[in-house]
């Protein structure tokens, strides 16, 4: 039995799975240690940073634990190499007392899928199996639909995400989240994610991050975050989620 929250519990079992896949390099201990507004002695959490060896398709690896009293959120996410069409993995868990939580999952697109409907094939149709078995459940506030719909055009249409829910639907879940990250892992160690114009997938991938982390996408969120740790860390800390690694 651990006396850690299982929202930290949850993604903490991803990041393993992770850092046995793939040859991870994590940068600082952690990257960013965050504290409180408004008492900068009080840890708030923090970022830990891994970034992928060069040959791989993939760019760094985050987890960003932000406590605020009771309330813990984790946030993970792998993302692709910029001028590569690997697609970005996200995962998220949200604690509150006594045992409620929110969570998502997804492989956010890199690629329209009317151009290349080969690629979405490819990408997401192993996911129709673990998606299906998260959302036909009635019992999982999962099969409803997307909470922030504008948010959701910047992810792809296999994310599982709950609205407010409990431990037990996340334990219920977990197994299509685990299926989710096997098959991502499972196209990292795949070839054939280099596009013949690097500089437009670059663009493409900066633009596609800046709307998805914008403020007035999910202000409830990026609010909360501020409120927090503060504005100055705040930006500090998205900055860190959405730029490239420096190679």
């Amino acid at each position: 039995m651990t006396d850690k929250p299982f929202s930290l519990v949850f993604i903490e079992a991803l990041l393993e799975r992770c850092l046995g896949a793939v040859e991870w390099q994590e940068q600082g201990d952690p990257r960013m240690a965050l504290s409180l507004a408004d008492d900068s002695a009080a840890a708030a959490g923090y970022l830990r940073y891994w970034q992928a060896p060069d040959a791989s398709p993939l760019d760094r690896m985050l987890h960003m634990r932000l406590m605020a009293g009771p309330v813990e959120t984790q946030l993970m996410f792998i993302f692709g190499k910029p001028a590569s069409s690997m697609p970005h993995f996200h995962a998220q868990a949200v604690q509150f007392p006594p045992a409620g939580c929110v969570y998502n999952v997804d492989l956010l697109p890199r690629l329209d899928p009317v151009d290349h409907p080969e690629w979405f094939e490819r990408v997401f149709a192993p996911l129709r199996r673990p998606y299906r078995q998260a959302t036909a459940d009635k019992d999982n506030s999962c099969n409803q639909a997307p909470a922030n719909p504008a948010l959701a055009l910047y992810m792809s249409p296999y994310g599982i995400a709950s609205s407010q829910t409990t431990r037990e639907e996340l334990e219920r879940v977990s197994p299509s989240v685990d299926a989710y990250l096997e098959h991502y892992l499972s196209l990292a160690a795949e070839s054939g994610w280099d596009e013949c114009d690097a500089a437009d997938m670059r663009a493409r991938d900066s633009r596609h991050l800046a709307k998805f982390f914008a403020d007035d996408m999910d202000p409830r969120a990026w609010n909360g975050v501020y409120r927090i740790i503060g504005e100055v860390s705040g930006r500090q800390l998205k900055a860190l989620i959405e730029q490239p690694a420096q190679r």
